[in-house]
């Protein structure tokens, strides 16, 4: 990396991750003499402690007033902002030494442990895992013993492809194969099959439901009321149309990322992960922030958050931000998408499962070569143009936001009327051979198989299927409007794999707005990016097939 640019992602790292701290401990730092000299001289800690008398004072009284409220999601928030305000407390080094401790002693016992031992165990566990909860589990409403098993099938298939596929099959880590596959195994069963898990994600999405609902009182105050009575007495629900109930809750969530960019929480909470995952799986350190960002702000604000590093990053690298990018889909997107009435806390757990699936999936079609820059590192999220207060900030979220919305309307008006067209043109030219056919059956034939293999019941194939091939050949909106017609009458187990299979920016129009991005951020990689992200594209759409694959075998 050039001297320049280390600079840049240096001191943008350090004005992001610690530009809060810096204002807050900007009193306590410089001697004041005045009155209250005390507690400007020690305003932080002041501020933790009363912080925590808040957050104690509000908590105690809801969980012994309100037992039957949501007391697991809420002692869970209590206890984040505890361990937050316990690790800006302490001295550095004093949670993570344990931690880093227990961690290596572990590591240094493996070590000494027969390589074979340890291969058998490691390369043998995933898999066994897999069959086994497949197989030993008994027929019930989710799905059949056979019907698990053929996910298993599934997911050996898809694997098989991919490595078919591969750029250097040699070069495969099949210890991050392993490790990023039973990682999303393990999510799988947190979320899926543990009732504290599933409850945890299932209040998330319902809060994310709700901000349909706050909304609302904007959405009212432009457009007016929620219907029109005509003359005839027939009434006219503006709010039940797709721009007036659900585009406001974008630029309003639009809005809110921005702020929580703007307070460095956004960057907080990438980097933990990031630093997390890097320990688990061995990527670089761009790789984990791409990889953890994507799922909260989706692709096109993932990439920028790791822009400073795209012009020094490896072809390998760079394919698996892509492919992070492809394997799931943003906030926004997935407000749009709970209008078609979509399995809210399945496409939630599918955005989070695909995470170590894309870094898998990648790393075997594109594995690494070389030595990437920042590897063994947890680079913290870059944050180029920062507002100057929370109020800059939320305007120039809600003006993205309304970019996003004319965006979403332009794609979504001119996929559907062409798709009208392309059926018309395909239905008039085969009308003269009596036979009727459409841009949804072709989609529907070509993907049979994979929908069979995902381990949809073979009487909800047809439309599952045609389903998913609308969202790769198409976009995302109109696989599940499409979808949203036949949903109610398909069995739980083909609505929730195929909403599993569904969730991802895999299509072909996103393969544009990708090189768009990527081109803006480092013309000079033009070339890599361009042969890339067909790739990393069919990359993110196996990543969610396999997530299918898997919510298939724990469901």
């Amino acid at each position: 990396m050039s001297t320049e640019k280390m600079d840049y992602a240096e001191d943008h790292t350090q004005v992001d991750m610690h530009d809060n701290d810096d204002n807050m401990s900007q009193h306590s730092t410089e001697s004041y003499h005045g009155r209250l000299g005390f507690y400007y001289n020690n305003q932080q800690t002041f501020n933790y402690i009363l912080t925590f008398l808040i957050c104690t004072g509000l908590f105690v009284p809801a969980v012994i007033l309100n037992k039957e409220g949501n007391v697991l999601v809420l002692s869970l928030l209590y206890g984040a902002i505890m361990w937050w305000l316990i690790t800006r407390v302490v001295p550095d080094g004093t949670l993570t030494r344990p931690v880093a401790a227990v961690w290596n002693g572990g590591a240094r016992a493996i070590e000494k442990m027969p390589k074979i031992v340890v291969r058998v165990i490691g390369y043998g566990v995933p898999p066994l895992a897999l069959i086994l909860t497949a197989a030993l589990r008994a027929d019930d409403m989710h799905g059949t013993r056979v019907q698990r098993l053929i996910s298993c099938l599934g997911l050996v298939v898809l694997l098989s492809i991919t490595i078919a596929f591969s750029k250097n099959f040699k070069a495969i880590s099949w210890k991050i194969v392993w490790t990023g596959i039973f990682m999303q195994y393990l999510l799988g069963l947190l979320i899926i099959r543990w009732p504290v898990g599933y409850e945890v994600f299932n209040f998330i999405a319902e809060q994310a439901k709700n901000f349909l609902s706050y909304a609302e009182q904007g959405r009212a105050f432009i457009f007016g009321p929620n219907s029109a009575t005509m003359a005839d007495g027939t009434v006219i629900p503006f709010a039940g149309s797709f721009a007036i109930s659900v585009l406001p809750a974008i630029i309003l969530f639009a809005a809110v990322i921005q702020c929580l960019y703007y307070y460095n929480i956004v960057q907080s909470v990438v980097a933990n992960m990031a630093s997390f995952v890097i320990h688990i799986i061995d990527i670089s350190g761009v790789e984990c922030v791409a990889a953890c960002a994507a799922p909260f702000v989706g692709m096109s604000e993932a990439s920028m958050l790791v822009g400073p590093f795209v012009s020094e990053m490896t072809e390998a690298e760079l394919h698996q931000v892509l492919t992070s990018g492809f394997a799931t889909i943003s906030g926004s997107v997935f407000l749009g998408l709970l209008s078609f009435g979509v399995d809210a806390p399945a496409l939630l757990t599918c955005c989070m499962m695909s995470v170590p699936c894309a870094i898998v999936i990648s790393k075997i079609r594109f594995p690494e070569e070389e030595v990437p820059l920042t590897k063994g590192t947890a680079v913290a999220p870059a944050y180029k143009d920062r507002e100057s207060n929370a109020i800059h900030a939320i305007s120039n979220g809600a003006i993205f936001g309304i970019k996003l919305c004319i965006v979403i309307i332009a794609v979504l008006l001119a996929i559907i009327s062409l798709l009208g067209l392309a059926n018309g043109l395909l239905g008039w030219i085969f009308a003269f051979y009596g036979v009727e056919i459409s841009i949804e059956k072709i989609a529907s034939w070509v993907l049979y198989p994979l929908a069979w293999l995902v381990g949809i019941p073979t009487q909800d194939l047809m439309p599952c299927a045609e389903a998913m091939g609308i969202k790769f050949i198409l976009n995302e909106f109109a696989a599940f409007a499409s979808f949203s017609k036949v949903m109610g009458t398909l069995s739980p187990r083909a609505a929730l794999l195929t909403t599993y299979a569904m969730g991802s920016f895999a299509n072909i129009g996103s393969i544009g707005t990708q090189i768009s991005l990527f081109l803006t951020l480092a013309p000079d990689r033009a070339d890599a990016i361009a042969r890339l992200s067909f790739s990393a594209c069919l990359c993110g759409a196996v990543s969610t097939l396999i997530s299918a694959c898997i919510a298939g075998i724990v469901s």
